[in-house]
């Protein structure tokens, strides 16, 4: 390849990986970016994942954006959700620190496994295993959805037996639930199982490219003894670690660009922030239905996906 059909590839892939250069870049652009990811921040402090779920499928579909922009924007808005809502949960005492940062241990080493799994297996076996997993959960989440409020009523976290994973790491906690008026105490166990599950959360995220929060809270409030609102505010912090590791791989890439994600932070971040008091006022039954629902929609989503691909079979999507 001589000098000149060289500088004419690397001028087509400028051409397609900075779109944002042929852009209408107005005030009206910016406010709606401000309030699609204020819209993503506030549902992912509620629920405890990265908003992504919310935000790439609306920048792609109502702004038009590429969709490589548009998830290296999401990565960033995650880390800014973290943060916002992280830390106001940490302030109210609600966040796990010891238990999210030993769970997290378990999902690094997953994605860097999906990862590698990636290169042997097909996209769709393992898009239907998950299908399958998020139906599961998705029917246990909503099948229990008023067992959080009655278990801490009857102060039922606190007298559960911590197994030895848990007594010598130390995972019990506590938090002032606004919604019961009650301090809420809660014993940890079930930790095995719990950091398979986180495991599996990273190989999803690093396989398929979905978000491990949505398989952490399950994990947490189904299978550890930990209350919906300490399992949503210790996954919140959780998830912004992943996230700093692939917007490193984007930023190099060239597919962060600050004129997206200025708005996208700013508006992650407010909409995170409000999402972080809101939710300790609300019962654990509707946060258990509203993330019910999410992870219905991901089933079906990856259900459709995996059919397509393995059987060309082909359900309607809606992102």
């Amino acid at each position: 390849m001589d000098k000149a059909d060289l500088g004419s590839a690397k001028a087509r892939l400028v051409e397609i990986y900075h779109p944002i250069k042929r852009m209408q870049y107005s005030y009206s652009f910016v406010v709606l970016l401000f309030g699609v990811a204020a819209f993503a921040g506030l549902f992912g402090a509620l629920l405890g994942v990265g908003g992504g779920i919310f935000l790439v499928p609306a920048m792609v579909l109502a702004l038009h954006l590429p969709m490589k922009i548009a998830v290296a924007a999401s990565v960033v808005s995650v880390i800014a959700t973290s943060n916002a809502g992280g830390s106001s949960y940490v302030d109210q005492r609600i966040t796990n620190l010891r238990l999210g940062m030993f769970l997290e241990v378990f999902t690094t080493v997953g994605a860097l496994s999906g990862s590698a799994l990636a290169l042997y297996l097909h996209d769709w076996v393992m898009q239907l295993i998950f299908a399958v997993m998020l139906g599961y959960m998705a029917y246990a989440a909503f099948s229990t959805r008023n067992l959080d409020d009655q278990r801490i009523a009857s102060g039922g976290f606190a007298k559960a037996k911590a197994d030895r994973f848990a007594r010598w790491l130390k995972l019990r906690g506590d938090y002032y639930d606004d919604a019961a008026k009650k301090e809420v105490q809660y014993v940890v166990n079930g930790v095995p199982l719990g950091a398979a599950i986180a495991y599996l959360a990273g190989i999803a995220s690093g396989l398929l490219g979905v978000g491990g929060g949505v398989l952490k809270v399950s994990a947490m409030n189904r299978y550890m003894n930990v209350p919906m609102k300490a399992a949503v505010g210790t996954s919140k912090l959780m998830i912004g670690v992943t996230a700093a590791v692939s917007s490193i791989l984007f930023f190099l890439a060239g597919l962060i660009h600050f004129t997206i994600v200025g708005p996208v932070a700013v508006g992650t971040t407010a909409g995170a922030t409000a999402g972080t008091f809101v939710m300790n006022r609300l019962h654990s039954a509707w946060l258990k239905s509203l993330f019910s629902i999410l992870m219905l929609y991901l089933a079906y989503e990856m259900l459709a996906k995996g059919l397509d691909l393995g059987f060309h079979l082909h359900l309607p999507a809606f992102a």
